[in-house]
């Protein structure tokens, strides 16, 4: 009863793959608790409630990368903290991906934030750099981080069984 318990929002994170296969559209960013550095990151936010985590991930894609994608594939659900709660992180990939037909263009004044300590650049990167990437550490949250690590054993594990039916 005296355990610290922490009720939190479930979340998802989606590593977003370009209609360029095997490209993946990645943020740049800063954020206030890097401590002034830079990081890469993906798609991430909290489930609404009475909704489901694949809808959060396609609504979270459209909202922050103005993207629709075709396919959704589920990577797990993880416990945050399993000694204190945090909620469930529901990890995907996001496969091929494109513009939103509906999507208008917005300038700088009308962005939330514009002004703000924190800087977010959407940039294409191919698997290899991604790869490299989660390597060096340079997805500097965790769940970014397991998120794109389970991605590129997906992507592994998919090459391996492409090569097997060539053999």
């Amino acid at each position: 009863d005296d355990w610290l318990w922490i009720d939190y929002h479930n979340r998802i994170n989606v590593l977003i793959e370009a209609d360029s296969t095997p490209h993946f559209w990645i943020f740049r960013q800063t954020k206030y608790a890097l401590e002034g550095r830079e990081s890469l990151a993906i798609v991430g936010g909290i489930i609404e409630p009475n909704e489901l985590p694949e809808t959060a991930a396609r609504r979270e894609v459209a909202e922050e990368a103005h993207l629709d994608c075709a396919d959704i594939v589920f990577l797990g659900r993880y416990r945050t903290d399993v000694n204190r709660g945090m909620g469930w992180t529901h990890t995907y990939l996001a496969k091929r991906c494109s513009k939103r037909e509906d999507e208008q263009p917005t300038t700088a004044q009308d962005e939330v934030g514009v002004h703000d300590a924190e800087r977010q650049d959407l940039v294409l990167m191919s698997l290899s750099d991604v790869r490299n990437a989660v390597r060096a550490g340079t997805f500097l949250e965790i769940q970014w981080t397991a998120t794109v690590s389970l991605a590129m054993l997906y992507y592994e594990q998919k090459n391996s069984a492409d090569r097997s039916v060539r053999n």
